[in-house]
């Protein structure tokens, strides 16, 4: 297990990208050990938030241009699928699927409206306009 003597924790490449690795020994127990994220790690993660910032940015062009409904973009921005989303709001897949299309969310109730503002934390003004 390291330790803050350990001289890693001092160098400037490593930077305070810690992290706790659960792993076995070689008598097969089990040890928690630190290690850090190396240059790799860093750019694979970059990569991934770049992805969902591309698929958040391409879901906010969407609405805007009126091709889908605000609930496609809060539900990327939330990092959420269909499913998760009607899963979460407790509004069924297929009607979930369905308010993606603008016309079909212009006609909602508000009592829907406001079970999609409690699963993003939102208002309702902010689930009507994307900004």
């Amino acid at each position: 297990m390291c330790d803050n003597s350990n001289p890693v924790y001092k160098d400037p490449r490593h930077g305070q990208s810690r992290e706790l690795i659960y792993s076995y020994d070689k008598d097969g127990n089990f040890e928690k050990t630190v290690g850090f994220h190396g240059e790799t790690d860093r750019v694979i993660l970059q990569q991934a938030w770049d992805h969902f910032h591309e698929r958040i940015q391409l879901a906010k062009d969407q609405v805007l241009a009126g091709k889908v409904s605000p609930v496609v973009y809060y539900m990327e921005k939330n990092l959420l699928d269909p499913l998760s989303l009607s899963m979460l709001s407790g509004i069924s897949l297929w009607r979930v699927k369905r308010h993606f299309k603008p016309f079909i969310f212009n006609r909602l109730r508000e009592k829907t409206l406001l079970k999609y503002t409690a699963t993003f934390n939102i208002s309702l003004d902010q689930l009507k306009k994307v900004e």
